[in-house]
């Protein structure tokens, strides 16, 4: 199973249907966690406060990043692909809908 950080509340949803966990029953408590998550996944906190300048396209600082992380960014697009193929059997409704509607868009 993938998850994201930066797709935290989606990726909350899909750990809890895999280990089959449930939100409480009765529905101040349940509304309570969903707020929870929601306020988790509002709240950056894996930011880094520090200011920084990112490097410009085309200069030696941005190809020497570029180069060093050239297998992490295959790494992420290729979690991505899984995760959005997982989104048919763990993914949220609203997910799954709106993947539906993406392929609609896409003619297939």
């Amino acid at each position: 199973l993938v998850g994201f950080v930066d797709d935290l509340e989606e990726t909350v949803h899909r750990i809890m249907k895999y280990n089959g966990w449930k939100f409480a029953t009765d529905d101040t408590d349940r509304m309570m966690e969903e707020d929870c998550i929601k306020d988790l996944s509002l709240t950056p906190s894996n930011a880094n406060e520090h200011e920084y300048e990112i490097p410009k396209r085309g200069s030696q600082a941005h190809a020497l990043i570029s180069w060093q992380t050239q297998f992490d960014s295959k790494l992420y697009a290729y979690a991505r692909e899984i995760f959005e193929h997982q989104t048919k059997e763990w993914g949220t409704k609203e997910r799954k809908k709106a993947l539906k509607k993406e392929k609609k868009k896409k003619g297939g």
